[in-house]
């Protein structure tokens, strides 16, 4: 079964991903995955290259994710062209990691429905927190200016738009017991309907 969660950026989603695998979930991380098709001497980064240059290359031949995010989340014209290269090899990750139907997968995406994943998925979980409780966190944790964030923020759809989609919501406004509480909620809807599902 796979389980697409989803949010703004920083809205908590690493958080609830490791409250589902405490309960027994294994989770596909999308920003582990875009690390791993962008290594040096991968098809992905020379396309990468290929379209923004050399100049986001380390001088070990990695990738500089935060270079060229700077650059890219500035202009949205960017940032479609480098989904258009990133998404497909991210999505092939995703389906070969989540072959197994025996088990629950919960697949970490903050574009999950900018990308068309959620298509490939069985069930959509949203996380709510406000844009200040990104930033915030955004900072403290990637060491990001705002405006970076801001920027990051504003190249996802609203969310409002991805909670017409959703199948489950989380408000991760609040404590992290609270947040605890509707993830083994969700978790056991999700296992009753797995079983549904096998039979």
């Amino acid at each position: 079964m796979r389980v697409g969660i989803t949010g703004s950026y920083a809205s908590g989603k690493g958080t609830v991903c490791g409250f589902f695998e405490n309960l027994g979930a294994k989770i596909i991380d999308t920003d582990i995955i875009s690390r791993e098709i962008t290594v040096p001497g991968s098809p992905c980064l020379s396309l990468l290259i290929d379209a923004f240059g050399s100049i986001y290359l380390n001088e070990d031949g990695s990738l500089n994710r935060r270079m060229l995010g700077k650059f890219v989340f500035a202009d949205p014209v960017r940032v479609v062209q480098l989904n258009a290269i990133t998404h497909p090899f991210i999505l092939k990750e995703i389906l070969e990691q989540t072959a197994d139907k025996g088990s629950v997968f919960m697949i970490n995406a903050p574009v999950l429905i900018e990308a068309g994943f959620h298509t490939y998925m069985d069930a959509v979980i949203v996380i709510k927190s406000s844009d200040e409780q990104s930033v915030l966190r955004g900072i403290k944790r990637d060491g990001l200016t705002e405006e970076e964030i801001r920027h990051r923020l504003k190249n996802q759809i609203s969310l409002n738009e991805k909670l017409k989609i959703a199948d489950y919501v989380i408000d991760n406004s609040g404590t992290l017991e609270n947040t605890r509480k509707q993830v083994v909620t969700i978790w056991n809807n999700l296992k009753i309907s797995s079983r549904e599902v096998q039979r």
